[in-house]
């Protein structure tokens, strides 16, 4: 009995430590679209590929730019200041487009941050990674295409400000920043550690050495519910507060029936072949339950429509015959009504009256067939001619037949 109970609760601890290495949380479009739309617009380019444009920014804006770095126990952690920075800087890729400029590619896999690194003796660089840059649990970060970025796409600054709270207002200038970029070593250093994505970037402790201080680790605290992670996100201590949706508000998120998804005005420059996009998908998944949700309602109405009209012209048929039965009947009731009735007195008087006639007048009235006399030497009166008989041919060879016997 003791050794079941030791091993139901040593199951019970594995199972909550795996839970807390391994949480759940799932995303859709659908929550992507519904959580962006306030701060840009939705883009559709090349047919199926959607993107997001964030709203109010200037021309020298950069991703990761307005916030601050930190060490956690998942690597380089960018903590944003942005209202929109829990899903385009944790989720997704950034590309700058030659006509759209800065766009933002969703994608399902959750990371501390999705940059690329540079790095000299003096400076410290980072720059969102492409739409065709995929992670790989055994390979790390893999490209589609051969890719170099351009130097306007990093953020540069002195390794004593890389973890300064407000980052931005050290940037090197575009100026400065195409001076030193050639001299800069690359690196990306994304690696799996149960299930979870590790961005190791530039070591810890080379950083330290270039800065002259010590990094600490911060902690990073999940939130699922997004009015309190809305409530701290603007803290500014030591703890770092991470908004990533439970599945019940993914559950709970409505299904748009139609996206409010601008159409391009003119062709984007990335290699669509060459990007790997399952949110697109997603999206035109959505797009055809949207349609087919429209198309069975548009459907279930034109069968009521004609079910009501059916039923309107039955009904009308309906109606229609009995009026005419009402109108045949009362015809002919009225027809009835205007015959004259006539007495059975009347209708003897009309009739033929037939009065047997009186023995007397019987005998009287009864004709009498008067048959001819007939003479012992003729065979009959009645003359043969007028039957059409050759009657004095005979007569006169009876005659020459007897004086031959004589």
């Amino acid at each position: 009995m003791k050794k079941t109970i030791i091993l139901i609760t040593a199951l019970f601890i594995f199972m909550s430590i795996k839970l807390d290495a391994n949480p759940s949380f799932e995303v859709s479009f659908n929550f992507f679209y519904s959580s962006l739309r306030p701060y840009g617009e939705w883009i559709q380019l090349d047919n199926d590929l959607v993107v997001w444009h964030p709203n109010g920014i200037h021309n020298r804006w950069r991703p990761y730019s307005d916030g601050r770095w930190s060490w956690t126990s998942d690597g380089w952690y960018w903590d944003s200041y942005e209202p929109f920075g829990w899903v385009t800087y944790h989720y997704g890729r950034w590309y700058n487009d030659d006509y759209y400029g800065w766009i933002w590619i969703p994608d399902y896999d959750w990371a501390p941050a999705w940059v690329e690194w540079r790095y000299d003796d003096d400076y410290i660089g980072w720059a969102p990674l492409p739409p065709y840059a995929s992670f790989e649990i055994n390979f790390g970060i893999h490209f589609s295409i051969g890719w170099h970025s351009h130097f306007s796409y990093w953020n540069f600054v002195t390794y004593n400000r890389f973890c300064d709270h407000r980052i931005n207002n050290y940037l090197l200038d575009d100026r400065r920043v195409s001076r030193i970029f050639e001299n800069t070593r690359y690196r990306n250093n994304y690696y799996s550690n149960k299930d979870r994505i590790i961005n190791g970037g530039i070591d810890k402790s080379f950083i330290e050495r270039k800065a002259g201080y010590r990094i600490a680790e911060r902690e990073i605290t999940s939130i699922d519910n997004y009015r309190d992670y809305d409530r701290v996100r603007s803290e500014r201590g030591e703890r770092i507060y991470s908004y990533r949706p439970s599945d019940r508000e993914v559950i709970n998120e409505r299904t748009a029936d139609k996206y409010d998804i601008k159409q391009g005005d003119n062709r984007s420059t990335i290699e669509r072949e060459k990007v790997r996009m399952p949110m697109s998908r997603e999206w035109n998944r959505d797009q055809n339950i949207a349609t087919d949700r429209n198309s069975e309602r548009g459907r279930d109405v034109t069968v009521e429509r004609n079910a009501a009209r059916n039923d309107e012209g039955r009904i009308r048929s309906e109606v229609n015959r009995n009026n005419e039965k009402d109108q045949v009947r009362s015809n002919s009731e009225r027809e009835r009504s205007n015959v004259p009735r006539i007495s059975r007195e009347t209708q003897r008087e009309r009739q033929p009256v037939y009065n047997q006639p009186d023995r007397r007048e019987r005998s009287q009235t009864t004709e009498r067939r008067i048959e001819p006399r007939r003479d012992s030497g003729s065979e009959r009166s009645t003359p043969r001619s007028q039957r059409g008989e050759r009657a004095p041919e005979k007569s006169s060879s009876k005659e020459r037949s007897s004086e031959r016997k004589r």
